[in-house]
Parts: C-alpha cells; sequence; structure tokens
C-alpha cells in the first residue's frame, strides 16, 4: 500500500469516529474560527497544485499541537520538516509532498498530511473551508481579546498557569567573522510544559562585521506564548573562516553544504592501480520485459560478479531468477558477497538498498551445483506488473557453470525443460546487457593543496567498461558502468592537513551508498540520508579525517543518474569535531 493511500485510509478512519466538540475552521483565505471567535492566520494559505497549504507552525499551535522547533528543523506530532534541505519525513518515512517556505523560513504543507501526523481529523465543507477535530486532549491557542481595564480598587486574578519565559545565552559577546556562535537554550515552563521554539535572527556562523541581534520566543503545550528574549552580538575583527570552510569544517556528516564553485574544481590525478579482478555479467535489457524468458545468459568459471537490474511489465506477476547450471562435473558455487531489493516500482530504492546490502553482505557458504536441475542464486519477490527487482552477486565457481538471468511469469518453475523452452528476448535497445571483463576498479587519488574531484561514470575521465553481449556477439559499452566497484585510496600528501570528503551529483537524481574504511573506524554510510540528491552545488560531506589514508568502496546504484564527483577539500589542522 502507498504512503499516500495510507494518509487516506487513516483519514477516512479518523472520519468514521466521533468528531471532536470543538473543530478549527479555516477559510481559504485565511480566516479561522476557533470556539467562535474568528481572527485571521498571519501567514495566509496558499493553493499549489490543486493542493491547500496551510503555515505549519500557526495551524499546529490552533489545534493544541504547537510545533517543536530546532534551527531549520520543525517537528508537528509525526511529521517533521528540514527546511534547510526541503525535506519531509512522516514516521520517519520520506514524503515527497507539496511545501512552501516563507521568505522568514516558516514552511507551509499540506493540510491533509498535517492533520495526519497530528491525528485531527479534517474534512472540507462547501468554498473549501478547512475543518480540523482537535486532537483528544490538546487546548488551542486562545483568541485574543482587547483586556478591559480592572474596576477602581479591583484585584487582578492571577491566570491559571504562568506563562512560559524564553531564555538564551551565547558563550560570548564579540566574535570574528566566521566564527562559530555557541547558544545555550534554558527557557521554561512555570508548570513544566514543553516548549516550541522560534527564532528570529538566530545563526551559527556570522559573517558581517556589526551587530546582530536574536530574538527567542517559546510556545507551551497550552499554546501560551513567552515574551521575546533578544540578546545582541558583535562580529568584529579578522575573518576566521570563509563561508566555504566553516561549512567544511562543522556541517554534520551526512548533510549537504553550498558550494557553487564545485563543478569547477580540476579533476584529481588519480593513477589506476593493479591488482586482481574478474569478469562482470551485466543483465538491465530488455530492461521491462513484456514475457517470461531469458533475459542474459554467459558460461563463467572462478571469480565473477552477476548484476540484475529489471521491471515485470508482464500482464501478470512475475518473478526474476538468477539460475546456475553445472557444464563441468563436481561444480560448486560459493556466494561470496550478495545485495538485492525488490518489490517496488520506486527504481532509486532498488538502487540503493541492494547496492548497500552488497557491500555489507557477509556472503553465503559454497554449495555443489546439482546438474540435474538449475541451482537458484537468486529468487526475487513475486513482482506485480511495473515493480522490480535488482540483485547482485560475486560468485567463485569451481569449475564452469552457465549462469541465467531469467523472469518467469508466477506458476512456472524454473526447470531444466522450462529453460530450454524460453525465448531469448532480444535487448531494448536503450539498456545494456553483456559479459565486461573487469568488475573492480582501483584508483588511488592524492590531495594536495587544493580542492579537487574524482568525476565518476562520467565517460571521459572514467571511462566506460567495454564488453560483449554474449547472447548476440554484438559489441557493448557500459555507460555509467553499474556494476563496476570502485575501489579508491584517497591520500592525504600535505602533513598536518585534513582531507573532507564530499560527494555531489552531476548528472541528475542520485541516491546509493558507500562504504569508507579510515583505520580501525569503518562506516557504511547511505547518500543522502534520506530523500535523493539532486543538485551538485550543494554536495554531501561524507568525512572528515586527519589520516594519511582513507579508502572507500563504491558501486554506482541502479535508478539513480551518474556521472557523479567525490570531491576532496583540504583543510589546515585537524578537521574532525
Amino acid at each position: 500500500m502507498t504512503f499516500a493511500r495510507l494518509i487516506q485510509v487513516a483519514l477516512l478512519l479518523a472520519l468514521l469516529g466521533p468528531a471532536s466538540a470543538s473543530p478549527v475552521l479555516i477559510s481559504p483565505a485565511g480566516e479561522v474560527t476557533v470556539d467562535g471567535q474568528r481572527r485571521v492566520l498571519r501567514t495566509p494559505a496558499q493553493v499549489v497544485d490543486g493542493a491547500l497549504l496551510v503555515p505549519l507552525q500557526e495551524t499546529a499551535a490552533l489545534l493544541g499541537r504547537p510545533a517543536q522547533v530546532s534551527g531549520t528543523l520543525f517537528q508537528a506530532g509525526r511529521l517533521v520538516v528540514q527546511t534547510s534541505n526541503r525535506s519531509m519525513t512522516i514516521d520517519g518515512v520520506p514524503y515527497a509532498g507539496k511545501l512552501v517556505l516563507t521568505p522568514g523560513g516558516d514552511p507551509l504543507v499540506e493540510a491533509r498530511l498535517l492533520a495526519y501526523a497530528l491525528d485531527a481529523p479534517l474534512t472540507v465543507q462547501a468554498g473549501g473551508v478547512l475543518v480540523f477535530s482537535r486532537p483528544t486532549g490538546s487546548v488551542p491557542v486562545p483568541a485574543p481579546q482587547p483586556a478591559a481595564p480592572p474596576a477602581q480598587g479591583a484585584t487582578v486574578p492571577a491566570p491559571a498557569g504562568g506563562r512560559p519565559e524564553a531564555r538564551f545565552a551565547t558563550n560570548k559577546a564579540v566574535y570574528a567573522p566566521g566564527e562559530r556562535v555557541t547558544y545555550t537554550d534554558f527557557s521554561f515552563d512555570p508548570d513544566g510544559l514543553n516548549l516550541a521554539r522560534k527564532w528570529e535572527g538566530q545563526q551559527d556562523v556570522f559573517f558581517t562585521p556589526g551587530e546582530h541581534q536574536i530574538t527567542l520566543m517559546v510556545t507551551n503545550t497550552k499554546g501560551m506564548v513567552s515574551a521575546p528574549y533578544t540578546r545582541t552580538i558583535r562580529v568584529e575583527g579578522a575573518p576566521v573562516n570563509t563561508p566555504l570552510s566553516f561549512a567544511l569544517r562543522h556541517t554534520p556528516v551526512g548533510a549537504t553544504f553550498a558550494d557553487t564553485r564545485n563543478p569547477a574544481y580540476p579533476a584529481a590525478a588519480a593513477t589506476m592501480t593493479p591488482g586482481p579482478s574478474f569478469p562482470l555479467l551485466f543483465s538491465d535489457s530488455p530492461e521491462a520485459p513484456t514475457q517470461s524468458g531469458v533475459l542474459y545468459r554467459d558460461r563463467a568459471a572462478g571469480r565473477v560478479r552477476v548484476v540484475a537490474y529489471h521491471l515485470n511489465r508482464l500482464p501478470r506477476p512475475a518473478r526474476l531468477f538468477v539460475l546456475a547450471r553445472p557444464t563441468t562435473a563436481n561444480t560448486s558455487v560459493e556466494v561470496q558477497r550478495e545485495g538485492s531489493a525488490g518489490g517496488t516500482r520506486l527504481e532509486s530504492v532498488l538502487g540503493q538498498v541492494s547496492v548497500l546490502d552488497f557491500l555489507t553482505s557477509a556472503g553465503r557458504a559454497r554449495q555443489l551445483l546439482d546438474p540435474q536441475a538449475p541451482t537458484a542464486l537468486y529468487i526475487s519477490p513475486l513482482l506485480t506488473p511495473e515493480q522490480g527487482a535488482t540483485a547482485l552477486l560475486d560468485l567463485n565457481i569451481s569449475g564452469e557453470a552457465e549462469i541465467s538471468v531469467v523472469m518467469l511469469e508466477d506458476g512456472r518453475q524454473p526447470t531444466n525443460d522450462t529453460l530450454a523452452a524460453l525465448p531469448v528476448l532480444p535487448p531494448d535497445g536503450k539498456h545494456q546487457r553483456g559479459t565486461f571483463p573487469q568488475a573492480v576498479r582501483r584508483l588511488t587519488v592524492p590531495v594536495g593543496g587544493a580542492p579537487v574531484q574524482v568525476p565518476l561514470g562520467d565517460a571521459v575521465s572514467d571511462l566506460p567498461l567495454l564488453g560483449t553481449d554474449a547472447l548476440t556477439g554484438t559489441p557493448q559499452r557500459l555507460s555509467g558502468n553499474y556494476g563496476l566497484l570502485y575501489e579508491l585510496t584517497v591520500e592525504n600528501t600535505v602533513p598536518g592537513n585534513s582531507v573532507v570528503i564530499a560527494f555531489a551529483p552531476r548528472g541528475g537524481v542520485y541516491r546509493g551508498g558507500v562504504v569508507l574504511d579510515d583505520g580501525l573506524d569503518r562506516q557504511v554510510l547511505r547518500i543522502p540520508g534520506s530523500g535523493v540528491l539532486t543538485n551538485g552545488d550543494q554536495p554531501l560531506l561524507l568525512w572528515r579525517s586527519a589520516a594519511r589514508t582513507v579508502r572507500l568502496s563504491f558501486l554506482p546504484a541502479g535508478g539513480s543518474f551518474l556521472p557523479v564527483s567525490l570531491v576532496l577539500y583540504p583543510l589546515s589542522g585537524d578537521a574532525r569535531p
């Protein structure tokens, strides 16, 4: 069931349940009715591609569930919005919905999504008026009312529960341009209620000399808002960082940063390092078969990598198989490494999950191949039409075996008789299949005193693999080098420097992974941590190291676009936090 369908079902169930006694009404014009009282949204609602977007913070507060705010991160119930990279997740799952940011950085999100995240059932009345039922136990923000002056000699009653107070401090009062500002927030609520925070003027760093005001306001879970609390800092003196050097030193690993110069960095003087390699059997054509058949087949001995990436375009459910049949006596096969993903229409998910699975796999024990029937080395989940599967297998074959990649409609078993009767499907003319002689490419990359990049899959500095389609004898050129494992050694050649390693998409949307070894520290890194990378001017920071050498294992992910670049930045001193 898709995420959008889950939202629809959840909303339907909520609408069938008991309604809240005090709904919140919001008109398309931004007029709000709460408990019979009217007001106007400070931030007007917007309609984008037919979807009505409402201000997250104001709407959540009206529903008695104020958003928690920390810098550029906003959390309302089960919805998390990160405005720095315009990403949204709900229950930890990425959500590619509409998102608008005001000039002040406040997010507007789809009304139906916010209602789902806050467990606030939503209906739509005539004229497009939204009717939110408040979540159980919530207390909305009271409508502002003009206070009448007390009568002469009257005692003014104390409010039931005091207002929260915003408080914070910076570690210094004067900073150099480019120096990091550290904030300590010690706001409190007199009744111990949770607080949502709204900052104005807060930045991790200031590059412009002069005075800068920073203001904090907090809101408790009853909707009571503190008075603004302001501190002023001064920025003066010689700069200690540029915007880029500050980003390289302080951007969290797995986050992006701005670098518009990235595409112009020179290519590193990488050298090919000799070492053992083995063939790659690659199957991606026809990428989306419309009938059962053999997609690719070749014979292999010793070490070999098999990569299969296909979508089911049959009119019925089907499975993708990787099969082995011995062509010599007493042939056995050891699966040294494997990765797979299947049963989804999201091609970038297939690519990322299978690559990370492969790079972290422990393999399987050796097994003897049965000469009477094919041995299935991979069987996909049952694929409905338009769903796909990916398999990556590093094999070590004693003797020789015939490796076949086949698509079979549900109910057909991969027997010898079945394989003999299957047609060999022709390539689709858009994608590649074939046997290529080198499945591993080892590169040593020196880093000196200036940033360099390592283009991967660009067909210019990183040449494509050349091979042959064993079924047709046609020469093949593997665009993007999908299935090729890059083993990269980054060498820091300047003593006292650190190296910051970043990853930048250059051909389009990218989603994958890499394994990094820095001394005894081994890291498995998703690229990116959530969503996809799209902007080459916003590299993803992978790692900081002061070591002389760092090693990376990278396999281009199917369903993503190449080329990509590793960008290597030298920094003086130890850049690690």
